[in-house]
């Protein structure tokens, strides 16, 4: 199972993230107007670039990464400015780190596998775990199930009936 655990780098944002130590006084600014979760998903894709916010929604570089109502907001406040988005990589690296930490705690990963996930040692996984309150509120990171490729399906899909017409 330790092969195919997704780096923290492909995890996703959490719904549930909130403002927190890696925030800039920007994204703090914008988590007043928009959902912390798509700030973090701006500075993903954005960080460290400049970018003209256009008062038009569907001129908008956003559109691609953000809803259309999220984008109008950006649009309405922000309009006919340059952002200067953040990198946030300490934001982000929190936010999707914490499902990973939750998991650990309920016992659906190992410190390993954390560790190899997140790409830390294995001691500092048992710190987060352990002694602070970092994803107290985070969802559970549920890693798939492996499946063998060369293992036949035991239970397959029974075929659809045929009607005579």
């Amino acid at each position: 199972m330790a092969d195919d655990l997704p780096r923290l780098a492909d995890l996703p944002i959490p719904d549930t993230v909130q403002p927190g130590r890696g925030w800039s006084p920007f994204m703090l600014e914008m988590a007043a107007h928009i959902a912390p979760k798509h700030i973090l998903t701006l500075v993903d894709r954005f960080g460290g670039q400049d970018i003209y916010v256009p008062i038009a929604v569907e001129n908008s570089p956003f559109l691609d990464v953000l809803p259309a109502d999220t984008v109008a907001t950006i649009s309405r406040v922000y309009g006919r400015e340059r952002l200067k988005i953040p990198t946030a990589r300490e934001a982000l690296a929190r936010a999707r780190r914490a499902p990973v930490i939750a998991a650990v705690r309920a016992g659906r990963l190992t410190r390993n596998e954390a560790a190899r996930m997140i790409g830390s040692s294995r001691r500092y996984v048992a710190y987060l775990a352990n002694q602070t309150n970092e994803a107290d509120d985070a969802p559970v990171f549920v890693p798939r199930r492996a499946v063998d490729s060369r293992q036949i399906e035991m239970f397959p899909e029974p075929p659809a009936p045929v009607h005579p017409d």
